[in-house]
């Protein structure tokens, strides 16, 4: 289990909530909520992560005037976690139909509309972020959702549905997609290592890897069903290019301010944000995080928060 979150800075008065929301969908979902005010900005984690991978960011950016929403997506941390496999759930909620699987992005992103508009009441278009697999999360809420999001930030993740997708996915660096795809093989193999299996990815993408907090993500993805979960995000991989590839030729690129990220020490995607922002969007700033690899909210959340700010016109 994690530890609970500490946002606050000296002095600085901002608190962070954490709790569960119940979705129509039958997800139970995960969140921290830190800051007040209308301004809703929510940080969508990636794989193998948890919302905990923002903890470091939270309070300065509810010191700066957001509302910051922070989930476990399906599958993640301590939301619930469903499967297409056999048995009955253990979540005993009567009358509700419990979801089997759905970790299309396209449908995890329902689940983050559901947490802000009808469980948490928010009225305005959010500012969604997501890095790594949170980044398909987000870019798919983006487009799901036009009329609920007033800018969307991505990085570090090949967005399926692009030409950078397509290059990368079978590439040397992304082995781990095909990987991870395959039904039952990962699980067996993974089972019971789960700490040498995710070390491996902290080390290998991280320019600073003893930033990256190995033991909460560990003691999480041991939980029963965690590895699956996490594996079943890349066997939606197809449908998530689908839904996007429609998504564009229906509507059309984003017309929303976007942001795409990488770690200038990112060992796969330094190149890829802006290339991925041509193809899904009108306006794109594109910016390196300095002193990061993959993992950079942990890595250097200061230059982050640096970032956002000045791209959402709070920093000059």
């Amino acid at each position: 289990m994690e530890p609970t979150v500490n946002a606050r800075r000296a002095g600085d008065g901002i608190g962070t909530m954490t709790a569960s929301a119940y979705l129509e969908t039958g997800v139970r979902l995960h969140y921290y909520d830190c800051g007040d005010g209308d301004d809703t900005l929510v940080l969508l984690h990636g794989y193998p992560q948890t919302a905990w991978q923002w903890r470091h960011v939270l309070g300065p950016l509810a010191d700066a005037g957001y509302r910051v929403i922070a989930p476990d997506y399906r599958g993640a941390g301590h939301s619930s976690r469903p499967s297409d496999g056999p048995g009955r759930t253990a979540d005993l909620r009567g009358g509700v139909t419990l979801p089997r699987a759905g970790y299309s992005k396209w449908t995890m992103a329902e689940d983050i509309h559901l947490l802000l508009h009808e469980h948490l009441g928010l009225r305005r278009p959010a500012f969604v972020l997501g890095l790594d697999i949170g980044s398909m999360v987000a870019t798919a809420y983006a487009f799901r959702y036009r009329d609920a999001t007033r800018a969307l930030g991505y990085g570090e993740a090949s967005q399926p549905g692009t030409a950078v997708f397509d290059r990368l996915r079978n590439s040397a660096i992304e082995w781990h997609y095909n990987f991870h795809a395959l039904l039952d093989l990962p699980e067996a193999l993974v089972a019971g290592r789960e700490r040498l299996y995710l070390q491996y990815f902290f080390d290998r993408h991280a320019a600073r890897p003893m930033a990256v907090d190995t033991d909460a993500y560990a003691t999480a993805y041991a939980q029963a069903g965690a590895m699956r979960a996490g594996f079943d995000l890349y066997r939606a991989f197809d449908q998530d290019a689908d839904d996007i590839r429609a998504a564009v030729r229906d509507g059309g690129k984003l017309t929303i301010p976007c942001l795409g990220l990488y770690g200038t020490a990112s060992l796969a995607h330094a190149d890829a944000a802006e290339d991925i922002g041509r193809e899904l969007a009108d306006d794109v700033t594109v910016v390196g995080i300095a002193d990061a690899g993959h993992w950079i909210a942990e890595e250097n959340p200061e230059a982050l928060v640096e970032s956002l700010l000045k791209f959402d016109g709070r920093r000059t």
